[in-house]
């Protein structure tokens, strides 16, 4: 199932910042995404989340920041026979450009804001003293309008942006290597993308670019953070990710795709990635559509 298209909510034309507190049975969305970067605070109820390749439980308090087109999806299913608890969020959205001010992130003081937008790509759960403050300014947004909610909204960018209590939820779908790194594992990197289907050795890798093995083994983990095993298979997994998700392919067919050797491999390293098996995956995220 394709993720839907959300469309800007009616509110962004009064209101730069829109924020809003979703109640009810469920947190009325499907599998989708949309323009506009996205904070939500679930206060009561919900039982999972779903941000790009990664399914997790929630509990209330769960603090989440996606950046701009990051597939998600928000469900409350408990376990059957399990009374159904309803759910209360709030919800804040607001375009990474703000109006006038298109080319504010491109200044140099704002480096660290852009770099927290890089990494809400892949979304970004808020934890520890940052989230009791963040959840602060998250209330009082819902009180705030206008330019104050906007004056909000920076005060929480720049609470983010200077956080090291932030974690990514989902893997890339292109792991991203660090900034400054060399040509050569920028090449190594394109390499491995256009032939994800195909074994992928190291020794070929570091003639491609050419380098001693040794030598280029230490500059890709330096490099990227990963050793080249970990990085295919973390680009392996998300793409199978994205064809569960968004096509009709069987397990064998994924498996073949992404360069798995055989359909056995592929569930090991599916279950030990993602904690489930790939029909369990395509079943928890199509349930809803």
């Amino acid at each position: 199932m394709k993720p839907i298209v959300e469309m800007l909510s009616p509110m962004a034309a009064a209101e730069p910042v829109v924020c809003e507190v979703v109640r009810g049975q469920d947190f009325g969305c499907v599998w989708h995404y949309h323009t506009e970067c996205e904070i939500t605070l679930v206060l009561k109820g919900g039982t999972e989340r779903l941000v790009g390749n990664n399914i997790s439980t929630i509990q209330p308090g769960d603090l989440v920041f996606l950046g701009s087109n990051v597939p998600h999806d928000y469900r409350n299913s408990p376990a059957q026979g399990a009374p159904l608890t309803e759910v209360e969020a709030i919800v804040v959205q607001f375009m990474p450009q703000l109006p006038g001010h298109e080319d504010w992130m491109q200044r140099s003081s704002m480096a660290p804001v852009r770099r927290l937008f890089q990494r809400a790509d892949q979304g970004l759960e808020i934890k520890g003293i940052t989230r009791l403050t963040a959840t602060r300014i998250v209330q009082e947004m819902l009180h705030a309008h206008g330019m104050k909610r906007v004056i909000l909204l920076l005060q929480l960018l720049d609470l983010l942006s200077n956080s090291e209590e932030l974690l990514e939820i989902s893997s890339p779908v292109m792991p991203q290597p660090r900034p400054g790194i060399s040509d050569r594992i920028s090449m190594a990197c394109e390499f491995i993308a256009s032939h994800l289907p195909e074994p992928i050795y190291v020794s070929d890798l570091a003639a491609i670019v050419g380098l001693g093995k040794s030598a280029f083994s230490r500059l890709f983990k330096k490099s990227t953070g990963r050793t080249v095993p970990q990085y295919v298979n973390e680009l392996r997994i998300a793409r199978a990710c994205l064809l569960l998700a968004e096509t009709d392919l069987t397990v064998s067919q994924i498996a073949m795709d992404c360069g798995f050797v055989s359909p056995a491999h592929f569930q090991r390293q599916f279950r030990e990635h993602q904690q489930c098996v790939p029909l369990a995956y395509r079943s928890r995220v199509v349930q809803s559509s």
